[in-house]
């Protein structure tokens, strides 16, 4: 079964830039995966540093996969200095 997440995530003050830089190495890597299906940034249009990800992974399994991934856990280890708060995470299912 796919996995629908949406992460916001939230820059510490005059950390906005770094975080998108990470962020997008982060995309970038994430996009080559097998089983990624999907994997978007966003920046919010009226608050910039406000970050949205959308992910679609294949199944469960590969999502945990994904999550062990040096580069994810380099990135979350670099979060707590670029973060304002722990990220939120939607996991979802898709109606329509």
């Amino acid at each position: 079964m796919k996995v629908y997440i949406t992460v916001v995530l939230t820059a510490k003050d005059n950390t906005s830039e770094i975080l998108k830089q990470q962020l997008l190495t982060l995309t970038a890597f994430s996009r080559k995966e097998a089983g990624c299906l999907q994997y978007d940034l966003h920046q919010n249009a009226k608050n910039s540093s406000v970050f949205v990800l959308h992910e679609v992974w294949e199944n469960e399994a590969i999502l945990e996969k994904h999550n062990h991934q040096k580069y994810v856990q380099a990135f979350f280890s670099l979060a707590p200095n670029l973060l304002e708060k722990d990220p939120e995470i939607i996991v979802t299912h898709p109606l329509a």
